[in-house]
């Protein structure tokens, strides 16, 4: 199979799985961030921030990984592609989930 179409069907794998995430995530996401940020200002930016950050860290993941696939056939391509997102999303979410436990509601 050409690289450039593998390379492709690794990052669509990646995209589709952080869009998944990010859709389920970014209404609490939301909710809690209004409720620990001072302004909307700020908690809008920690939510775009967030998503960003729910997209690149999987696709560094699946990129990094793609070049390890050993027999380029697509079944292992996509196989790769979802373990290495999967494991990225999980590093952002442990990070995410984190960083808001530690956090504290800002008294009105």
């Amino acid at each position: 199979m050409n690289t450039l179409v593998a390379l492709t069907i690794a990052g669509t794998v990646s995209l589709a799985l952080s869009t998944a995430i990010a859709a389920v995530m970014v209404r609490p996401l939301r909710a809690i961030l209004g409720q620990l940020c001072p302004g909307s200002d700020a908690s809008r930016f920690w939510v775009s921030f967030t998503v960003v950050m729910l997209y690149v860290t999987p696709l560094m993941f699946t990129m990094l990984f793609e070049a390890t696939v050993s027999s380029p056939e697509i079944v292992n391509i996509v196989r790769t592609a979802l373990a290495a997102g999967l494991f990225g999303a999980f590093a952002a979410l442990l990070v995410v989930g984190y960083q808001i436990a530690r956090a504290r509601p800002v008294a009105h």
